[in-house]
């Protein structure tokens, strides 16, 4: 008897969660369909029920990945207390926080694999481009600057040394030298968009 629907999009899903893991785990060349279904459960040859290539699933397990960080980013920063989203400077806390750092598995995709992504193949790196975008878009949503323009220059500017400063931190060896590359980044972001609004 044939699944259904319902069980099919439940087993895509967890398709994805698998990819979007070994993708942050291992970069989107060190992973495989094989071991991909393995994790999930699977046989190999069942994958194509669900996409129609690897690098189907690599495009939407980047954007599922964004989305777990983004989401988890929300939890965890500190919500103003005007019910409003986060500030900027307490989502790039929370995104420079040790925790994040070491656990680049469950963190952002584009911090764990980003300089691979920019060498992948056409799909991942359209798929790399919509999530830089996604990033870009919910900062700026939660940027406090009063013109679009300032707002999307602050989300760039903070989307960047967050990144960077979490790529940094994971390249050395030493753990106190990367907590306090995070600490740096973490006073830098916060003391950049401290001046912007005295410049206003």
């Amino acid at each position: 008897m044939p699944w259904s629907e319902d069980h099919k999009q439940a087993t895509r899903g967890r398709i994805i969660e698998a990819a979007a893991r070994a993708i942050r785990e291992h970069g989107p060349d060190g992973v495989s369909v094989a071991a991909i279904m393995k994790r999930v459960g699977l046989t190999h040859g069942g994958f194509y029920a669900h996409f129609e290539s690897k690098e189907a699933l690599i495009a939407e397990a980047l954007s599922h990945a964004t989305d777990e960080t983004l989401a988890w980013l929300d939890r965890t920063a500190t919500t103003a207390k005007d019910g409003q989203p986060p500030a900027l400077a307490d989502i790039a806390d929370a995104y420079l926080s040790n925790i994040h750092c070491e656990h680049p598995d469950r963190g952002c995709v584009l911090a764990a694999c980003g300089t691979e992504l920019a060498r992948a193949d056409d799909l991942a790196r359209i798929a790399c481009s919509d999530n830089v975008r996604a990033y870009l878009r919910w900062l700026g949503q939660r940027s406090r600057a009063e013109q679009r323009s300032e707002r999307t220059r602050e989300a760039t500017g903070a989307l960047a040394a967050m990144i960077g400063g979490m790529v940094l931190a994971r390249a050395t060896e030493d753990p106190a030298e990367a907590r306090k590359i995070l600490a740096a980044v973490r006073g830098f972001v916060r003391g950049a968009l401290k001046a912007d609004k005295g410049a206003g």
